[in-house]
């Protein structure tokens, strides 16, 4: 079954699932947080709005094709992107909860990413919480690339990001 984004083309025809939690627990995946001394609103605009993503995310360099409206469910958004050696990252927003959560399906070369944010209010500021899961659909050692590379490498990547976002939205 092809499940299409709305974007006239199949997930599962670039390689992506509509859910990639759905495909086993065996994938590598991980959860980070981080308290940022800013209303959720702030924050939200910093994650969402492609003209601050740049100012804060090392990994990115512009958003190609952001629509006005980014993020929406079905939208599909090439960022050029710096780090490693695939500089297109696809971006597919899935969930969209303005102020509250961002969940994405991610491609950057072979790898696959199911990517969510969640805000959450706390005491004047909040909590931006990333969850990931991570796919190295590269048979026969996808496994192993997942759990000694793209897995842990993606941790460091999405803390440093939160590190980030944080001195982004505190000093602004």
């Amino acid at each position: 079954m092809h499940q299409s984004c709305g974007t006239g083309f199949s997930l599962s025809a670039v390689g992506l699932k509509p859910d990639l939690r759905e495909q086993g627990t065996d994938m590598y995946s991980f959860n980070s947080s981080v308290d940022i001394a800013a209303a959720p609103a702030r924050v939200w605009r910093a994650l969402c709005d492609p003209a601050e993503v740049v100012q804060w995310d090392s990994g990115v360099e512009a958003a190609l094709d952001a629509p006005a409206d980014y993020p929406q469910p079905g939208q599909h958004v090439r960022w050029r992107y710096s780090n490693g050696p695939f500089r297109m990252l696809h971006d597919r927003p899935q969930e969209v909860t303005p102020e509250r959560t961002l969940r994405s399906l991610i491609s950057i070369g072979p790898f696959r990413f199911d990517e969510t944010y969640t805000l959450e209010e706390r005491g004047g500021g909040c909590r931006l919480r990333a969850s990931m899961y991570v796919r190295a659909p590269l048979p026969p050692f996808g496994y192993v690339i997942e759990r000694l590379y793209v897995g842990p490498q993606s941790r460091r990547t999405v803390e440093a990001s939160l590190r980030a976002i944080k001195r982004h939205c505190e000093s602004s």
